[in-house]
Parts: C-alpha cells; sequence; structure tokens
C-alpha cells in the first residue's frame, strides 16, 4: 500500500476530502483536485470573495505535525517566488495559514503540461521546441537575477497555457522547488546537501547534493531540449540509481548523433548546456538563448527572441 511518510492513502484521502468540505482561510471554496506531489496537494478553487477562479496548493499536514517550522519555510520560499513577477512564470496570488497547515493561491491555468505533449509526440519541430524552450529559459534568467535556482526543469513543470487570446504560452510551475540566499542563515523547505530533483533531469553537481547555482536550471535545460528534439532522453537506465549514475559518469551523447537532422547551430548550443563541469556550460540562460537563436537563424527558423 501507498505510504507517505508513514501516512496510508485512506488517510491523506480523508483530509483531501476535509478540505474539500471547508473554506480555506475564510476565502477559498476547492472544488476538485488537480495534482498530488511530495509536499502539498493542488486544488482547483474559486476565491469566494471575487468568483476568481484559482489555483491552491496546500502543503501536507503530516509534514507540519513532524515539523512545524515547515510552515514558515514553506510561506517565505512562496513569497520569494510571489516576487518574480514574469510572464512566463505562474503567478502567486495569496498564501496563508488555515486548517493547521499552509496553502498558496496561483493563478489557474488552461492547457496542458509539456509531458502531457511529449506523450502524443515524443519529437517535436524545432521550431516548435524552442517556441517552449526560449520563453521557459527566459523566465529562469529572471529568476537567477533575483537569486533563484528552480532545481527541478522538466516536462511536468512546464505548463502550456492557453491565454484569453488561445494563444500559447509556456509557463514555469513549482517555484516551491526554488532555493533562494537566507540573510539570516536559516535554511530552504529544501535545503543545500539535499537532493532534489528528477533523475533525467539533474545536473551532475546536484546529484552530488553540492550547492547549485544557474548553471544547474542550464542543465536541465538542455535535457528537456535534448528531448524535444531527438525524441528520447539523454541519459536514462533501468532505474532511478542507474540513470542518476550515468549522469555522473557518461559523457552526454551530442544531440545530432542521436537526431542528424537537428540544425548544426542548434545542437552545438545544446552540447554546450550538457557540459559535465558547471563553469563549461553557457555563462547564463540568456547566453543559451543567444546560442540557440543564432543557431535557428542559420536554417531560416524564425523564432522570436522572448526578452
Amino acid at each position: 500500500m501507498w505510504e507517505h511518510d508513514g501516512v496510508l492513502r485512506s488517510s491523506l484521502d480523508d483530509w483531501v476530502d476535509e478540505l474539500l468540505q471547508v473554506e480555506l482561510g475564510g476565502r477559498y471554496r476547492l472544488e476538485r483536485v488537480l495534482g498530488r506531489g511530495a509536499f502539498a496537494v493542488v486544488f482547483a478553487g474559486t476565491h469566494t470573495w471575487t468568483e476568481r477562479p484559482v489555483a491552491v496548493k496546500v502543503l501536507l499536514r503530516t509534514l507540519v505535525i513532524q515539523n512545524p517550522n515547515v510552515t514558515k519555510r514553506f510561506l517565505r520560499e512562496a513569497k520569494a517566488a510571489a516576487s518574480l513577477r514574469h510572464r512566463h512564470v505562474v503567478d502567486v496570488l495569496d498564501m496563508g495559514e488555515a486548517e493547521d497547515t499552509a496553502y498558496i493561491a496561483l493563478e489557474l491555468l488552461n492547457g496542458e503540461e509539456l509531458s502531457a505533449r511529449l506523450e502524443r509526440d515524443p519529437r517535436l519541430p524545432a521550431e516548435e521546441a524552442l517556441s517552449i524552450l526560449l520563453p521557459v529559459l527566459d523566465a529562469l534568467h529572471a529568476a537567477h537575477g533575483a537569486g533563484m535556482v528552480h532545481r527541478d526543469v522538466k516536462p511536468g513543470n512546464i505548463f502550456l497555457h492557453h491565454d484569453e487570446r488561445e494563444q500559447r504560452v509556456p509557463k514555469i510551475l513549482d517555484f516551491g522547488a526554488v532555493r533562494t540566499a537566507y540573510a539570516d542563515g536559516e535554511t530552504p523547505l529544501t535545503a543545500a546537501g539535499s537532493i532534489l530533483g528528477t533523475p533525467h533531469y539533474m545536473a551532475p553537481e546536484q546529484i552530488h547534493g553540492a550547492e547549485l547555482g544557474p548553471a544547474a536550471d542550464i542543465w536541465s535545460c538542455g535535457v528537456l531540449l535534448f528531448q524535444m528534439l531527438a525524441g528520447q532522453l539523454p541519459f536514462d537506465g533501468p532505474n532511478p540509481t542507474m540513470t542518476l549514475a550515468n549522469v555522473v559518469t557518461r559523457p552526454a551523447p551530442s544531440l545530432r548523433s542521436v537526431a542528424p537532422d537537428v540544425p548544426p547551430g542548434i545542437a552545438a548550443a545544446v552540447d554546450v548546456a550538457l557540459a559535465k563541469a558547471p563553469d563549461a556550460r553557457h555563462a547564463d540562460a540568456r547566453a543559451f538563448i543567444a546560442a540557440l537563436l543564432a543557431g535557428a537563424a542559420e536554417v531560416g527558423i524564425q523564432v522570436p527572441d522572448p526578452r
């Protein structure tokens, strides 16, 4: 039977059912579950005062019981994420404490995760792949400038939102996994020395549990673009442990060795992003964007600069 930190699924389901019966914080009506993760459950809901549809991320109460300080850290990291206002980052609208836990209210998106898009078509045309990744890189550049590292860039954390004009707008989800610098030395919810991420997309230094910088997100974006252009991941294994070992010990295959029809300049930019040493990758997300735009222009692919 599935467990989360010793709490049986039935107990978690009972807690979720309880939340669906209350008005969270006196202002959010939770209507259905959108997803569950290691730290929280995400609901679709409505702000009862304005009737605005929202997504509400609620910290698992069992974590609060085990460590009361987790609420403070959860909200502090949410506040840091809320300070990042960018078209390609999901908006944090509100946060608070209620029902013996904490919550974050987010804009409710319309569309699908990139993971769903790749399930239908594992390999995307270069123009489409770039139209997804370039805005993500631009948002990460803004985050890095604000001292944040996402640490878990992957298809499940990229949402292809359709705005009111039915235009597709890629948005980064789950900035709750970010690491930020705290002046008072307090450790964040996911501290240095812990391994947080998804094996296929984790940078070598992340696997080693080292302090991470923007280069870790550059690596993850390189993996993501490799996957979209080649239809397969650069590193794999029969289980997560072997996947992690391969990321650390094996050189990344060149993109054109797997997908020879990818334009050379674009492939070269991906190869640089997958350098084992962080300082051998692109200097920053903006440099990665510039290299991809140059590679696209060489073969006449027209993709707008997201800046």
